[in-house]
């Protein structure tokens, strides 16, 4: 089995600077995506924290193999935030939205908190396997699709988990099979609030993952580049 990967970011058009990181480390079969939370300060310390954090506590394959192992570093890496974001955010905090891949011989295990997307390509639909921790989102998933019609925009979007702030939540956790041929993407709101499913779909199923990521950013900036947009691509064969 070969892991070919890439990653992507850029500062949009709208915002005066980048808050999301991401990571890609094949040595040690790592990926993650991190994006500031908009309203607090230094949201680009937190998801640059987030990232680093993840990949300093994976250093060996067998480094944090189990869901509980991941769920336990999700939670140590949350708490180091808040740690920070006292000493730097005053009694604000900081936070950041984070969606980590592990990979561990021929499965995928995904740590996800906040409102960035991990989708999954089979080689010919591209599926969503993460949910967006958002009060719309919830909303919907509890009463149904006409629960947020009146809803206004800003609460649509408004998180309801991210790391960094001092409160406990629930880390969503779960794993999906690598086979060659498939595809796995994970990307910030910035790309999925600005491209369709369907043109994501068409762009991993056509393109190798540092075309693909590129091409996925740069449309997401074509179409408006509201925020900052960042996405990781990893492809098996």
């Amino acid at each position: 089995m070969l892991i070919t990967s890439h990653g992507h970011s850029d500062v949009g058009f709208v915002r005066e600077k980048n808050e999301d990181s991401f990571l890609v480390d094949d040595v040690c079969g790592i990926y993650a995506v991190a994006d500031g939370v908009g309203g607090l300060p230094f949201g680009a310390l937190a998801s640059k924290l987030a990232v680093q954090f993840f990949k300093s506590s994976i250093r060996l394959p067998s480094d944090y193999v189990s869901e509980e192992e991941l769920r336990s570093l999700a939670h140590s890496i949350h708490k180091n935030i808040v740690d920070c974001g006292q000493v730097v955010g005053g009694e604000n905090g900081i936070g950041c939205t984070f969606s980590g891949l592990r990979l561990i011989e021929d499965y995928f295990t995904y740590v996800h908190v906040g409102d960035s997307s991990i989708f999954s390509f089979d080689g010919n639909t591209l599926k969503k396997i993460s949910k967006c921790h958002t009060l719309g989102d919830e909303l919907i998933d509890k009463h149904g699709p006409d629960a947020a019609i009146d809803m206004p925009e800003h609460y649509m979007h408004t998180l309801t988990r991210c790391m960094g702030q001092d409160i406990d939540f629930d880390v969503d956790i779960g794993g999906i099979k690598a086979a060659p041929g498939n595809s796995l993407l994970i990307c910030s709101d910035g790309v999925t609030n600005m491209v369709s499913r369907e043109e994501i779909e068409r762009m991993v199923s056509t393109m190798g993952p540092k075309e693909m990521v590129h091409a996925l950013v740069d449309l997401a900036n074509q179409n408006g580049g509201t925020d900052n947009s960042t996405a990781v691509c990893i492809s098996i064969s």
